[in-house]
């Protein structure tokens, strides 16, 4: 069955990019060879921090892929260190030898780079890294390679060439895959010189211009601690649970792991995203609002929106409750808080009612000391403190009541009034009458009687011969004196009429001073030795209302 593997397996955006951008060790490793555990070499390279480019079974377009894939990885990561792990059947010629793919049929010289991948170019690539790089191919034993011969086509062996051309700067460590896998653990232990290695594995050959006396990897070589630490950087520098998860799905179990899970459980710890998740309603958060204001707090309107008065009173109760002062809130607090304010609620109605029932007391007791009695000035009192009282019903009904009998006596005591003046049926006891109640229900029907018992007016004397018109200004300054009176139009029948008793013609009664009237006026004004102007002045009205009010008492 063919794999392909991809170095480091998950790819998670952002920090894990920034891992592979800082590795410092980029493999190739292909294992052709099915009974070879290709998996154990890769774990092991990536352990210590190798950019691993795998495959498994593959054919020969897949091998050229995979060293492209090396090759850009290589330079673009600057790899400071390359192995290269070859697993398979190999083939050989004057011209070189090939890592044979799982699908060569009996390839020919001619098709050898067809159906398998040149070692020697593979070998160039690996001379691309910046310090070391070491090849590690692991050949089938050599009865196995006669019984590989056979299936070889024309110009190729199999196996590998005694001696192969590597450049400068690259080593090569070849034997059985077994004993390849075996060594590669001493291979990766940073410090370690291939000479002990080989030492310890005399089965294995070792050629190239490598220097065997120093190991592959520096004492100290750890670029998967130092991508670990800069990946983590990232994730702080980012300070996101996605940069953190990112962090872990690269080094789930790397130095810093143990923090990116603390950060991540700090991030969703924060105030603010634990409020968040609680998705609350616009009346939940009106709710909550609510609370803080029957605690005393000012949210600054309860408009379901937590602006900064909304958190400035939520900070303000943490504070005051003693939690930690966030201004955020999460489901406990919420309760708390509901729970403060419904106690708040219960005191507050508590008071409000302890003060209606002081305040009922109260009332009941001043309407016992005034109103109670019934009387108008005890239930005049109570209504001036209690206008909307207990009993301010009962006092304006009383205060009705008493203000309908006043009522009914004072007609009662109209009605003999007049019933007197009846009996008497005269000017004078319909006039008495009238001083008592000016206003009262029969007045007009009283004024009415007098003036049908008032004499005829006398007959009116031939008109005399017109005077002269007096001069204009006269007329205008007696007109002007006549006006400053204000006399209505009763005040001027009262006039007409006492002119007409005094034996002076006014013509109709009626309250219109016509020429007439004026003729009977500067008549009068002559009898009294006035200035006869034709006008009523102060002088003629006080006459005349003095002989009226004489006439009354006579």
């Amino acid at each position: 069955m063919r794999r392909v593997f991809t170095g480091i397996r998950a790819a998670v955006a952002g920090v894990l990019l920034a891992a592979h951008a800082q590795a410092e060790g980029v493999a190739l490793v292909i294992d052709n060879d099915s009974a070879a555990d290709l998996e154990v070499a890769v774990t092991r390279l990536e352990t210590v921090g190798f950019q691993v480019i795998s495959g498994s079974d593959l054919t020969a377009e897949e091998m050229r892929a995979q060293l492209a894939g090396a090759q850009e990885s290589i330079l673009s990561a600057e790899a400071g260190h390359v192995l290269v792990f070859f697993i398979g059947d190999f083939a050989q010629s004057s011209s070189g030898a090939w890592l044979l793919s799982s699908e060569a049929d009996a390839p020919s010289l001619a098709l050898a780079d067809g159906q398998g991948l040149r070692l020697d170019i593979v070998f160039e690539i690996a001379a691309l890294a910046d310090d070391r790089a070491l090849v590690l191919l692991g050949k089938r034993v050599e009865d196995e390679d006669e019984d590989a011969e056979e299936t070889l086509g024309a110009g190729l062996a199999a196996g590998l060439p005694e001696e192969l051309d590597l450049p400068e700067g690259v080593g090569l460590i070849r034997g059985a895959p077994e004993d390849v896998l075996a060594v590669l653990d001493d291979i990766l232990q940073p410090g370690t010189a291939l000479v002990a290695m080989l030492r310890r594995n005399p089965d294995l050959d070792a050629s190239g211009t490598l220097d065997l006396r120093a190991p592959f990897l520096p004492e100290g070589f750890a670029p998967l601690a130092r991508a670990d630490r800069r990946a983590f950087e990232a994730a702080v520098e980012a300070d996101t649970e996605a940069a953190f998860r990112a962090y872990l799905a690269a080094y789930p179990n790397g130095l810093n792991a143990q923090a990116a899970r603390a950060e991540i459980e700090r991030i969703r710890s924060a105030p603010d995203r634990i409020e968040a998740a609680l998705f609350l309603t616009r009346d939940e958060r009106r709710a909550i609002q609510r609370d803080l204001s029957m605690l005393g707090y000012d949210t600054r309107g309860i408009d379901g929106i937590f602006g900064p008065g909304t958190r400035g009173s939520i900070a303000g109760w943490q504070e005051a409750t003693g939690r930690p002062v966030t201004s955020y809130l999460d489901r406990d607090q919420i309760m708390a808080l509901a729970t403060q304010a419904a106690e708040r609620q219960a005191e507050i109605e508590a008071e409000e009612r302890a003060r209606r029932e002081a305040a009922e007391r109260e009332d009941r007791d001043f309407w016992a000391a005034t109103g109670a009695a019934g009387d108008e000035p005890g239930l005049r009192a109570y209504l001036e403190r209690y206008p909307q009282g207990i009993f301010a019903g009962l006092a304006r009904e009383r205060l009705d009541r008493i203000a309908a009998e006043a009522a009914a006596a004072e007609r009662d005591r109209d009605l003999e009034a007049w019933r007197r003046a009846r009996r008497m049926d005269t000017i004078d006891a319909y006039e008495a009458y009238l001083r008592d109640w000016p206003r009262g229900e029969f007045a007009d029907l009283a004024r009415s009687r007098i003036e049908e018992r008032l004499p005829p007016p006398p007959t009116p004397a031939p008109a005399p011969e017109p005077e002269p018109t007096p001069a204009p200004p006269e007329d205008n300054q007696a007109a002007a004196a006549e006006a400053a009176l204000g006399l209505n139009r009763a005040t001027r029948v009262l006039i007409e009429r006492r002119l007409a008793r005094l034996g002076f013609d006014p013509g109709p009664i009626d309250g219109v001073f016509d020429d007439q009237t004026r003729v009977a006026i500067r008549q009068a004004q002559e009898r009294f030795d006035l200035v006869p102007t034709g006008y009523v002045n102060q002088d003629l009205l006080t006459m005349l209302v003095s002989g009226l009010f004489q006439e009354f008492f006579d």
